[in-house]
């Protein structure tokens, strides 16, 4: 049950991080943000720091 609960959330974390992507083009930069941010929870989770790190990166990267 471990293994799938983590495969959800690094899925999960991945969605959230497209979907910043998106935002980001759409020139919605507080909602990426927030998005970016609810990914890096989600891959902490999925125990996949490095992402989470990366995540947390571009979230601080954008200025409201």
């Amino acid at each position: 049950m471990g293994h799938q609960l983590f495969e959800f959330a690094n899925r999960k974390g991945a969605y959230y991080e497209e979907l910043a992507e998106h935002h980001l083009k759409s020139r919605e930069p507080k909602k990426a943000k927030e998005l970016l941010l609810g990914a890096v929870q989600w891959y902490r989770k999925g125990g996949n720091e490095e992402k989470a790190k990366e995540c947390q990166q571009k979230a601080d990267s954008i200025k409201l």
